[in-house]
């Protein structure tokens, strides 16, 4: 029988978080310092204190390093079990996903704030997470399709769309407005999308 930790992870997960976070803040600290493109997957592994090999069990390429949250907000996602009804209430619903999403990661503020501000700096990573991100869109209509029948497959697909480009385009701003000096949150941040888009589609 696997011991768990007071986390509920077995030892083995607990290790692969350690390995997998320590990857990924030594990719951050790299792209800091000297930018994505000239950093390589080599040094990203030696300031881990891994191998290259094991680099790519936990992550597909450098730019994924720097942006390991998706896999979060996928699983979290999959885990979704939205009430059918109404296209806004649907929408609603996934936008309070998110919103635990964003929650979840109060204890990752500092490292969100870090890779906020390269999304600013470095297109990479930004073509980076909207290529996990469209993974993360099909499988949220996947899961509307199973949970909310009475939604056309367009309408399931527009508030797909609607849902991922307003979080998209959240963390690609805040990263803009850390380094313009701004004092705000991820999660007002995303609110404050929320909100532009009820204007924008009313």
């Amino acid at each position: 029988m696997a011991t768990m930790t007071s986390d509920g992870l077995s030892l083995t997960e607990r290790r692969r978080a350690q390995t997998s976070n320590d990857i990924h803040l030594a990719a951050i600290a790299l792209y800091e310092k000297q930018g994505v493109d000239a950093t390589t997957v080599a040094e990203i592994a030696s300031a881990a204190g891994v191998s290259s090999r094991t680099f790519f069990r936990y992550f597909e390429n450098k730019e994924h390093a720097g942006i390991p949250g998706q896999f979060s907000l996928r699983n979290r996602v999959a885990r979704f079990a939205p009430s059918d009804g109404s296209p806004s209430s649907v929408l609603r619903q996934i936008e309070g996903l998110f919103e635990e999403e964003i929650l979840s990661g109060v204890e990752r503020d500092e490292d969100s704030v870090r890779v906020a501000r390269l999304f600013a700096a470095e297109p990479a990573l930004l073509e980076e997470a909207a290529a996990q991100l469209q993974r993360v869109s099909k499988l949220l209509q996947v899961v509307l399709s199973e949970h909310c029948p009475s939604l056309q497959r367009s309408t399931s697909l527009m508030i797909t769309d609607l849902a991922m480009t307003t979080w998209h385009t959240s963390w690609e701003t805040l990263g803009q407005r850390y380094r313009a000096g701004e004092d705000i949150t991820p999660i007002e941040n995303y609110r404050e999308h929320c909100a532009l888009l009820r204007e924008i589609v009313r």
